[in-house]
């Protein structure tokens, strides 16, 4: 089983009268990179949160949010009214050089750190455990998208090395053909330097041998044929991070492909080699997004 990089996850919890949503978005990253933006009365339990996510989620990197909802109560924020005109009076003194308006001086005070307060105390124990249990609940949804998005880049990982495997079947009778295809252009080019009666056929043949040695394609169908059906057997591993044992295998699979294509030395049988080369690529991209 294999599961995406990629992922989020969503739920709610009610204190007092004020919702908070939690939300998990889970990114392509090559290791675990946590990103918390969390309201300022959760902040002694961030590490208990960082934890939780580590413990909860394999890898990505995670952006996780906490927010209070529309039915928070307006008595919990207080502006700080001379932080406020403080630096509004400071901005406004260069309102000349800057060429900003009034509006925008307000709207760019108000982003200020400190100026908007939360009057919100910090959470006890029990509204902790009430957060614990609804960030469970959206790792769980985020890991449950993990998986279904993971189901699809398995299907078509499969799809794409049985089109491997498909073209691999075609190489067989192009193989047979190539072979004499070689003896015969070998045979006119030499009769056409050299004439006919002057040719050692025994030595003809011994070099034949050995150039069709050299450009045998068996050991690579053999290997080729192997590594799909070891990747197949990976997409079905328990494991769930199984990115880079598949990523391993995919280059050992191009490398027999490209070594297929060096040797082919025949059109019909160079079009397969580009069409597998096609499938590897797909293949690639694939893995690049799931764990």
């Amino acid at each position: 089983m294999i599961l995406s990089m990629t992922g989020y996850g969503r739920s709610q919890v009610l204190l007092g009268d004020v919702y908070f949503t939690v939300e998990i978005k889970a990114l392509n990253s090559k290791t675990t990179d946590i990103r918390c933006k969390i309201p300022s009365n959760f902040a002694e339990r961030e590490m208990q949160i960082r934890k939780l996510i580590t413990d909860e989620i394999v890898r990505g990197r995670i952006e996780f949010n906490i927010y209070a909802g529309d039915e928070g109560s307006a008595d919990d924020y207080t502006i700080n009214t001379d932080l406020l005109m403080h630096y509004f009076n400071q901005l406004k003194g260069l309102k000349q050089q800057i060429q900003i308006s009034d509006a925008e001086i307000f709207t760019a005070v108000m982003r200020i750190p400190s100026v908007t307060q939360t009057n919100a105390h910090p959470l006890s124990d029990e509204d902790f455990e009430k957060v614990e249990s609804t960030i469970r609940e959206a790792i769980h949804s985020l890991n449950q998208f993990r998986k279904t998005e993971g189901q699809q880049l398995s299907n078509d990982l499969s799809a794409r090395v049985s089109g491997i495997q498909d073209r691999l079947v075609l190489v067989v009778p192009l193989e047979e053909n190539r072979i004499i295809k070689i003896k015969e252009r070998m045979r006119k080019n030499l009769d056409d330097f050299i004439q006919s009666e002057r040719i050692d056929e025994n030595r003809f043949e011994q070099e034949i041998i050995y150039y069709l040695e050299r450009i045998d394609i068996t050991e690579e169908k053999v290997r080729l044929s192997q590594h799909c059906n070891y990747f197949l057997e990976q997409l079905q591993n328990s494991d769930t991070q199984v990115g880079k044992i598949l990523a391993f295998i995919a280059q050992e699979m191009g490398r027999e492909i490209n070594t297929l294509g060096a040797k082919a030395q025949d059109p019909e049988l160079q079009q397969l080699v580009v069409q597998m080369k096609d499938e590897l690529e797909k293949i690639k991209e694939q893995l690049a997004n799931i764990l």
